[in-house]
Order: C-alpha cells, then structure tokens, then sequence
C-alpha cells in the first residue's frame, strides 16, 4: 500500500541554509540591539539614526546601476534628500522664530507629514541638469533616482512622524494645561512614545522574518519567480497570518492594561477603538510585502542581489527598509487621516 504523503511535510535542509539562516537570525538580532536604543530615546537620537539611514540609502540607490557617475550627482542627490527631509524643520524655524527657546525640539518639527513641492521641483530640475553634465547619467536615470529619494525619504519622514506622534500629542496638552514641558529625559518621551513606531517595524519585520522561515520549511509554490525568486504563496500567507495576529495582541494588550493609560495612541489606538488596530495590523504586513517586492522588482531590473553588503547576510540598508519604509508610509497616512497633524498649516511652500 502507497504510504500517504503529509500534507503539511517540512522541507529537507541542506546545511548551507541552516547555517545562513542562523547567521541571518544573528546579524538581525545584533542590528536591533544597536538599532532599537536610538528608536526607544527618540529626538535628536532618532533624526541623527535616519540621516544615518537616508546617506547609505541614497548611496545605494546610485549604484543600483553599476555605472559610474560624475560627483556632480551625488551632491544632487543628497541636497535633494536632505532638503526634503529638512524642509520641516526650516518650516517650523521660519514660523516660531521669535518664540524658539530651549525647550525647542526635533520632535515638534515632524508633528505633520509634509512634502515641499518647491523642493521637488528644484531637485528634480538639478537632475535633469545633471543628464547634461555627466555622458552616462540618462532622462530614465533621472526619473528613476528622483522617484527613489522621493519614496524614500517620504518613507522616512513618516517614520519620523509616527516617532513623535505621541510626544507631540502629549506636550499639546501639557501646554493647553498651561503646566510646566517634561525634562528632556522622562519614561514616556523616552521609551513608551516609541511603542507606536515599533508597532508598526514590528508588523514589517515579522512578516518579514515568518515569511522567510514559513517559506523556507513549508514553500513549494513560486509566488513570482521573474521578481522574487524566493518567495512562496505559503510564505506569504504564513507571514501576514503570523505578523498580523501578533501585531493585533501586542497593541491591545498596551490598550488594554491600567485602564488604557498606555494605549499606542489614545483616542484612536485604544480598546474603544478596537477595529483601528485591528485593520493596521492587518495592512501593515500586506503592504510591507507590496514594498519587499517593489524593491525586489528594482533589483531585478539592474541584476543585482542586494543594494550592497552593508550588513552581513542582509544586503544593504534598502534591503532592510524596503518593507518597513511602504508600512511606515501606510500607517502614518492611515494614522493622519484619524488624527492629524498639528501645524495648522505651512508656511512654506
């Protein structure tokens, strides 16, 4: 009699992947461990950790195509990004001008997500110009790096966003209260504001880290070979499955406790509101995987395996954040339609 086959058979293994896969669990757990401190004390730490990032993004996405550009482009380049990033903060500068003392921070600057156009458009002109400038820089490269530093730095300005939400929310009310600003170093500024944030990495990263492992021991079917060789239907459903059910318990358990004192953002990520958490932490996981494969496209394009080899058995910084920049965008959107911002409009264009 024919011996029925399990339908749930793990894969066999060969040693190569076991040991990259302990190498991948080693390496992701020590980048958190230097990661994560930045995250948790927030303000200047925070922004200093994504310029970090932004510089080797931008770098990376330069050499996507193995061509060797003038100089000329990369100061385009990092102008245009970090005038992108930084126009918040000029914003905010040029508009409380005279009222700015010490108690200014970082984190107010980043209270609204906010693109300048102006900025736009001037980076993308010096682009253009650039095509004149340098023989191997073409319209298409242009148009490729314009839309990278744009999707990655509104990637990251929703980050930062999402970071000082709650901070923002909570010094709000400290000055209506007419009460005296919190010290710079205090338990909620400087670890359970950053729980928001870490909500949504943290639904970007487990469906990451059980897409891989669901896919490593149970994928048998290619989801789309031609951008994602690796990837398998099992994998994608066992990661959203996984990240979304975990991500859901780890926000109500917060909402839950000391009678919603810790909830992620009060008012909106509470028990009250229950089906707001329920919906991010489904979206999250499905539309970090929408980024894994749009980078994962970007790579297929110019036939590389990772941006670079920044982080050991990872790839580069991009190959990290591709997923968590579109969640982060995600939820910061989601999150601003129900909450808002707090400028109360723009000075600048």
């Amino acid at each position: 009699m024919k011996k029925r086959r399990p339908i749930f058979q793990p894969n066999e293994l060969s040693d190569a992947t076991v040991s990259s896969m302990r190498t991948r669990t080693i390496v992701g757990l020590t980048t958190i461990a230097i990661v994560l401190p930045f995250v948790i004390f927030g303000d200047w730490p925070f922004f200093i950790l994504i310029s970090i990032v932004l510089s080797f993004a931008v770098i990376e996405i330069i050499h996507c195509a193995k061509t060797k550009y003038s100089h000329f482009l990369y100061v385009v380049a990092f102008v245009l990004a970090f005038l992108i990033l930084l126009w918040n903060v000029f914003n905010n500068i040029f508009e409380n001008i005279d009222t700015i003392d010490l108690s200014w921070r970082i984190s107010q600057c980043y209270n609204d997500i906010y693109i300048s156009s102006t900025i736009c458009l001037v980076g993308f002109c010096l682009l253009t110009l650039t095509v004149l400038v340098d023989k191997n820089f073409t319209i298409i490269d242009a148009c490729f790096i314009f839309a990278s530093i744009f999707i990655i730095v509104l990637g990251l300005e929703c980050m930062l966003y999402l970071r000082y939400l709650p901070v923002n929310m909570s010094h709000m009310a400290i000055k209506e209260a007419g009460l005296q600003m919190p010290p710079y170093i205090n338990a909620y500024d400087n670890f359970e504001s950053s729980l928001l944030v870490l909500y949504v990495a943290l639904g970007a990263c487990l469906n990451d880290a059980f897409a891989y492992f669901v896919g490593v021991f149970f994928g048998k079917h290619k989801m789309n070979e031609r951008i994602s060789p690796k990837k398998t239907w099992e994998g994608f459903i066992g990661g959203i499955v996984i990240a979304s059910v975990l991500c859901t318990v780890f926000a109500l358990v917060f909402a839950a406790v000391d009678d919603g004192k810790h909830a992620l953002v009060k008012g909106f990520l509470d028990l009250e509101h229950w089906y707001h958490i329920v919906v991010l932490s489904t979206m999250i996981p499905l539309v970090s995987t929408l980024g894994d494969l749009f980078f994962s496209s970007v790579k297929r394009h110019y036939e590389i395996k990772d941006f670079s080899n920044l982080i050991p058995s990872h790839g580069g910084i991009l190959d990290r954040l591709d997923s968590i920049l579109f969640a982060m965008m995600f939820a910061a959107i989601y999150t601003h339609i129900f909450v808002g911002g707090f400028n109360g409009g723009n000075l600048l264009p």
